[in-house]
């Protein structure tokens, strides 16, 4: 009687873990993508003073951003795009940032698009930027089907969160980061994903785009305001 009383309990513990994970899936294809401008967003069509390419990790010179003209821009006609990955490797994280303005607590969002990567694909804003080996980042992969939240210090990455969901190459999905003291939450087209809290940075700092080693990228209707 114990052990069928055992299976049974096993049986049902993993059903409901089967039907929490398709839950989870299923809501993450019915988000919403966005669907027009920001009002106030930088759609990467004007003045880029200040804004540097940079990397974290690996070797040799920077993967290659470019602003192109893309008819399926969010904020038209432009988008910036991470169009050659660097040779430094599968550990490489590929950064376009720049330190003004400086925020500690407020709100980046940012459209993103995978273009391709064999290595990884997609990728997400950063936020208190201190310099190329430290940050924060969230992003969504594709490939692995996950959304997830970091802190970059001294050049190595540490997870904060993590979370299942289903995002289509091709197709561009907003991130919202929302940043307050040592708490952070994490939107996907809309849909809070991650909370989380971490100390490690406290300062404020720059903003920026983030990809890891072949991901190529495209950033569009970039938001960041201040608290």
């Amino acid at each position: 009687m114990e052990s069928k009383f055992a299976l049974s309990s096993w049986s049902r513990s993993s059903s409901c873990a089967t039907i929490a994970l398709v839950a989870v899936l299923l809501a993450a294809c019915a988000m919403s993508p966005p669907r027009g401008p920001t009002p106030g967003a930088q759609g990467f069509d004007g003045d880029l003073a200040g804004w540097r390419a940079a990397s974290t990790g690996g070797s040799g010179p920077d993967a290659k951003w470019m602003v192109v003209i893309d008819e399926r821009a969010v904020s038209a006609p432009r988008v910036m795009s991470m169009v050659a990955a660097s040779a430094g490797g599968e550990d490489r994280f590929n950064l376009y940032w720049t330190p003004e303005p400086a925020i500690a607590d407020g709100r980046v969002s940012v459209a993103v698009r995978a273009d391709g990567g064999e290595v990884d694909q997609g990728g997400g804003p950063m936020w208190r930027v201190q310099d190329a080996d430290n940050y924060y980042v969230c992003r969504f992969n594709p490939l692995e089907s996950n959304f997830r939240v970091y802190v970059v210090q001294d050049g190595v990455r540490r997870q904060l969160g993590t979370t299942l969901v289903i995002t289509k190459p091709g197709d561009f999905h907003r991130v919202i980061v929302t940043f307050v003291g040592d708490h952070i939450t994490c939107a996907l087209n809309g849909a809070v994903m991650l909370d989380v809290r971490d100390a490690t940075i406290g300062k404020a700092g720059g903003i920026g785009l983030w990809t890891k080693a072949d991901a190529r990228t495209s950033f569009d209707d970039f938001v960041a305001t201040a608290k």
